[in-house]
């Protein structure tokens, strides 16, 4: 019978060699060193690498072979999962992240589940945080990735050793994660036509400048399409947010000529800036538009395409759920969820 101290030992030196998996010492497919080799390096008997190595085949990250060594295989596979804590790595500084963490903890108590939140980290890697949960025993994440670069090697490597995880508002997860992110063309395609339903002809665009960002990608992108105007409007500089604001009321300053009948704004900070610039300008002949909504919005007669977050957050409950249950038969999807079109 095996002691617990025994088993606590070998889980400790599987836990070990799981660190060298994550850092890519030993490549996929390759081979891992001998038992003896092992033994050695982590201080340990014979005996208790061959009951680690054991271990690591029950979880079908390494497969043993008579004459061949012990070989690494990086299955992208769904993990069984209970689900009973939900991890949820997020901005907080982004103005939509206490609407978006309010449907979340309303829909994890529903479901019975502990939501954590994890503040989205700044000097360490995203990859080397959601390491730090696995090794606590978090094996169910949500990634809200903003500006963060990603590593789709350790993703690889994250999702075998036995991580579910699904990214919001980005296609960059895949195909490792599941992605669930708004229908961005249909937002501003629906955002277009209420305004040239409203008699605008010239629809011009505002967003922010950093093209890396999906969101901000794929909405530009959007506009460029529906409105068939390659030129924006508008480009916001990402470092210096906080002064958007008075950016746009210098853009907007020089009067009334020039400008357009309508401008879509790509998302909430956008549309607070443009929307109050022209407020304070007295430009009563120009609309207003933004993706996602904000306290002035209908004060200021600004239309909304918000995102459905009851629906977003179903939706990368059920992603969790198809990851725990499908096991080998998982394949990564992306899922883009309708906006909700407010006329104010």
């Amino acid at each position: 019978m095996v002691s617990m101290g025994e088993e606590n030992l070998y889980l400790n030196v599987k836990n070990r060699i799981c660190d060298f998996i994550f850092q890519g010492a030993y490549e996929e497919g390759g081979r891992i060193p001998a038992e003896r080799q092992l033994a050695e390096q982590l201080d340990v008997s014979r005996v208790t690498v061959r009951r680690a190595l054991e271990l690591l085949e029950q979880d079908r990250l390494v497969v043993r072979e008579v004459g061949s060594g012990t070989r690494v295989c990086l299955h992208n596979y769904g993990n069984m999962s209970s689900m009973d804590m939900i991890v949820l790595v997020a901005p907080a500084k982004n103005p939509f992240f206490a609407e978006f963490i309010a449907h979340f903890q309303e829909y994890a108590q529903k479901e019975n589940s502990l939501l954590l939140y994890v503040e989205k980290p700044g000097k360490e890697s995203l990859e080397n945080c959601l390491y730090r949960l696995y090794g606590r025993g978090l094996h169910d994440v949500v990634i809200w990735l903003e500006d963060l670069a990603v590593d789709l090697e350790k993703l690889k490597r994250l999702r075998a050793l036995g991580m579910n995880m699904v990214f919001f508002d980005t296609d960059r997860g895949f195909p490792y994660a599941d992605c669930v992110t708004l229908d961005n063309e249909g937002a501003i395609r629906a955002l277009y036509e209420s305004l040239r339903d409203k008699g605008c002809t010239q629809i011009a665009y505002a967003g922010w400048d950093r093209k890396d960002i999906y969101s901000i990608a794929r909405r530009e992108k959007a506009y460029a399409s529906v409105s068939g105007q390659r030129e924006v409007f508008l480009h916001l500089p990402w470092g210096e947010r906080q002064k958007s604001h008075d950016i746009v009321l210098a853009r907007l300053s020089s009067g009334p000529e020039g400008l357009p009948d309508a401008i879509i704004c790509g998302d909430r900070e956008c549309g607070k800036a443009v929307s109050g610039a022209l407020g304070k300008l007295k430009l009563k002949q120009v609309r207003a538009a933004a993706v996602d909504g904000f306290p002035e919005a209908r004060r200021r007669h600004v239309t909304v395409c918000a995102q459905n977050l009851e629906r977003t957050v179903g939706e990368i409950y059920d992603c969790l759920r198809r990851q725990s249950r499908e096991g080998e038969k998982w394949k990564a999807r992306m899922y883009m969820i309708e906006g909700i079109l407010h006329l104010h």
